[in-house]
């Protein structure tokens, strides 16, 4: 490798780390869309997995778009790499892991497709669950406890499921069917309607549909996990809700919007200002909340309810106007560095935030703030 720098001939190796199918699929997908738009000097780029693929199927697509060594010696040239001076120039990666610091996702097209026949397959099993082709449907990803019980730290970002029976039911009388998703799931889903199916517990669920249900659904209603990163590698708008940490947004994607978890402290709603300075917006452990004596509550059925219906006018009737509110919650927002590299972690902003739930926030931290700030006549500030 390096002898062959020196002839203008730059190869290089990155590293496939099956942690998190989050980081595999947004990872890659972001290197692709720089390297498309030339942010990497020409190079032959060789990829190796370390250790076994999150998702078999999508490691099948990776093969399409990427030149993969199965037998992993590359690992071990890579390894040997970090050994010498200069080493990070042969290696290859995304500029700042699975954000799209320069908004480059919405500017090419997918590197990931499935062939004829694998979208045939999908349609049939579509049929076989009675669902019709050509219905709308909806992917709902909801953490749980059971996902990484061995990280309790993660544990901030845990939700109730039946939260978003009000959510499923709205939109399920709207004709949109919804799949309820994920690999591992605490329980099955309270809510009962034809058209919500509980694909995670059913029995119907496999590393194929995963992919599949990702590519072809309207939309995704999520609370932030790995399994998103399917839905943005196909272009698929995203509805965010319980939210956690705010500074961590998904700002870089454009057909999305975003509600978060609310913030007490001493029985009382925290401001945003508050949540910034304390440094709450970028906390990535429960210890960290728990030591500053701050609770997370999930959001309400209603504000989900909401958000979600905003999300399908969203996808039906696209506009460009932001409101004021939107305007100043951006205008205030942190441009957060990352806590790993030191990189940046947001890009221009193209996320939008629940109508709603902004304005009731706004105007709900907007009393509490002049609630800690009355000054009775007569006394002087």
């Amino acid at each position: 490798m390096r002898l062959a720098a020196r002839f203008g001939i730059l190869i290089r190796i990155g590293i496939l780390s099956p942690s998190r199918i989050g980081h595999i699929v947004l990872n890659t997908e972001c290197y692709l869309c720089e390297k498309a738009a030339g942010l990497y000097p020409r190079s032959f780029d060789i990829w190796t997995w370390r250790g076994t693929p999150p998702n078999f199927f999508h490691a099948k697509l990776l093969r399409r778009c990427l030149t993969i060594d199965h037998t992993r010696f590359a690992a071990l040239v890579a390894l040997v790499n970090t050994l010498f001076v200069g080493w990070e120039r042969f290696v290859a990666t995304s500029q700042q892991f699975d954000r799209d610091i320069h908004n480059l996702l919405e500017k090419y097209p997918s590197h990931l497709y499935l062939t004829d026949r694998e979208e045939a397959r999908g349609w049939k099993t579509l049929r076989s669950w009675g669902v019709p082709r050509g219905a709308k449907f909806v992917c709902l990803m909801v953490r749980d406890g059971a996902f990484l019980p061995i990280l309790p730290y993660h544990s901030y970002r845990d939700c109730d499921v039946d939260s978003y029976a009000q959510a499923c039911m709205e939109l399920s009388d709207r004709d949109y069917y919804v799949f309820r998703m994920g690999a591992k799931v605490a329980k099955p889903f309270a809510c009962k309607h034809p058209r919500v199916l509980d694909y995670a517990t059913n029995g119907m669920r496999s590393e194929f549909m995963d992919v599949w249900l990702a590519k072809h659904c309207e939309f995704v209603i999520s609370t932030s996990t790995g399994w998103d990163a399917l839905a943005i590698a196909f272009r698929k708008p995203i509805c965010y809700t319980n939210f956690v940490p705010i500074e961590y947004l998904s700002t870089f994607w454009p057909n999305s919007l975003a509600i978060w978890k609310h913030h007490s402290k001493d029985g009382k709603r925290m401001t945003l200002a508050e949540i910034y300075a304390c440094g709450a917006g970028h906390f990535l452990a429960a210890q960290n909340f728990e030591a500053l004596g701050i609770t997370l509550q999930d959001n309400t059925p209603q504000e989900i309810a909401d958000v979600a219906y905003e999300m399908v006018q969203r996808v039906r009737f696209p506009r460009e106007r932001i409101s004021e509110e939107q305007e100043v919650f951006w205008r205030d927002f942190p441009r957060t560095m990352s806590l790993y590299n030191g990189a940046p972690l947001h890009g221009e902003i193209r996320m939008r935030i629940g109508t709603k739930f902004l304005a009731r926030y706004t105007k709900d931290t907007q009393l509490v703030y002049l609630a800690r700030n009355f000054v009775p006549i007569g006394h002087t500030t």
